[in-house]
């Protein structure tokens, strides 16, 4: 491949990523003091079944803190 067509084709390829990944978002919730079994009970809890159905929910985390909430979320996010 020649020099040329290979510049041409990292910059077709930069172009098509950052165009594709401007329009995602992410939102992480991270909730303290919510007892396991809540999200069990989705009839009361209309906006958290939403979240459940359209989105995507984790059934079992180790926390690498167990005792702390900031350095957990800290770390999730890194």
């Amino acid at each position: 491949m020649t020099r040329a067509a290979m510049i041409i084709l990292t910059v077709f390829i930069l172009l098509l990523s950052r165009c594709c990944d401007a329009n995602r978002k992410l939102l992480v919730f991270l909730i303290d003091g919510f007892r396991y079994d809540y999200i069990d009970d989705l009839q009361n809890l209309a906006g958290f079944r939403e979240i459940v159905e359209n989105g995507v929910k984790v059934d079992y985390l180790t926390p690498d803190f167990p005792s702390l909430s900031y350095p957990n979320y800290y770390s999730l996010m890194t």
